[in-house]
């Protein structure tokens, strides 16, 4: 699962924890929906919500959203997405349901297309009157909606990091032990830059100082073909290793000496929460609330978009100079500090509550 589903997942987790009775309704079955189902989540198949702006399915998305909401009667509704977002609160805006927009990323920010920046930003200014409340996952992603949105009441915005799984031995060290291996958890697609990872990498195999150390990639999408492509092109097959999905992501972080995200785009990406909970030191581009989770020059570094020179120049220093062990020790201080399982599953608790009982619909009744 990547961040926005998982984010999803585990929230409903928490949800259950606190006695809270749960619905979800999604236009597609995959592996987030199956996960809930195996928890006893009951999951409303809704075949119009798809991931489009035709006016004909999203009329239709309404409809169904309202017929179940009418039946299930929420407390609160909590979206994601930019097409669930439309939908969700639309049709609650409709019932008069308290309701909570998840923003992972403002679908207008730097970094997309002109003609998606220019769609998502006239939607989201006439959403403003139909939408209750928004969790944005970043400090920066919050103060980028206020500011672009033109949010008078900032009270309606709420910040809480990406959830994610509990893990055990965060606290601690293990052993430190080099690997030789550079990680990247992220779908091949446009928004992550795994070219400038590849370019990076011919720079350090070409400097002659690590050539036992290897690349590796973990996640699918439709640009998968053109990295390999890539890879073959620059003949670093034996060092660059696609891996694809799979459930055993922990195994790569484990097996990791430094978690990179080169991109061009992000809210607060759950690869790099997943890097400093497993305590690995991280090289990001410096976009979206990545500064929140990388520190530069203490658990990490930040660069500029496209500049796989500076990324190739961190990595060697990290190894030629010794400094993997104090940023990463620094990485889980970071984590234990700022993002633990515990602090964030608590936020969650308190936004859920006062998202509800601050309801505009809430206000109106009084």
């Amino acid at each position: 699962m990547y961040g926005a589903q998982r984010h999803a997942v585990e929230s409903i987790k928490n949800h259950l924890s606190k006695n809270h009775s749960c619905l979800v309704i999604t236009g597609e079955v995959g592996i987030a929906s199956r996960a809930l189902e195996d928890i006893g989540v009951q999951v409303v198949l809704v075949g119009s919500l798809k991931n489009s702006y035709n006016p004909i399915t999203g009329y239709k998305a309404i409809v169904e959203t309202v017929e179940i909401l009418q039946s299930f009667k929420p407390d609160l509704v909590i979206s994601h997405s930019t097409i669930g977002g439309i939908i969700a609160r639309v049709a609650c805006y409709q019932k008069k349901i308290p309701n909570l927009f998840t923003v992972q990323g403002w679908p207008f920010e730097i970094g997309t297309s002109a003609h998606q920046r220019f769609i998502a930003l006239v939607i989201e200014r006439i959403l403003k009157r139909y939408s209750d409340s928004y969790q944005c996952v970043s400090n920066y992603t919050a103060e980028y909606g206020i500011k672009t949105l033109n949010i008078k009441d900032a009270s309606r915005i709420y910040v809480c990091g990406n959830m994610h799984v509990e893990k055990e031995n965060t606290t601690t060290s293990s052993p430190f032990k080099i690997y030789n291996n550079i990680l990247m958890v992220a779908g091949f697609r446009d928004q992550k830059d795994h070219l400038s990872a590849i370019r990076a990498f011919e720079r350090i195999i070409n400097s002659g100082k690590l050539n036992d150390l290897k690349l590796t990639f973990v996640g699918d999408g439709p640009k998968r073909k053109v990295i390999e492509d890539f890879i073959k092109k620059l003949q670093l097959t034996a060092h660059v290793v696609i891996v694809g999905e799979t459930k055993d992501v922990d195994i790569y972080y484990s097996q990791s000496d430094i978690v990179i995200l080169p991109t061009f785009y992000e809210g607060l990406p759950l690869s790099l929460i997943e890097a400093i909970q497993m305590g690995k030191p991280v090289i990001a581009t410096d976009v979206g609330g990545i500064r929140e989770i990388v520190h530069d020059n203490v658990n990490g570094n930040l660069i500029k978009i496209e500049d796989d020179e500076s990324l190739a120049n961190h990595i060697l220093d990290y190894y030629t100079n010794g400094k993997l062990q104090e940023l990463s020790i620094q990485s889980r201080r970071i984590y234990n500090q700022y993002y633990s399982y515990n602090k964030t599953s608590e936020q969650l608790n308190k936004i859920i509550l006062k998202a509800s009982q601050s309801s505009m619909f809430k206000r109106q009744q009084d």
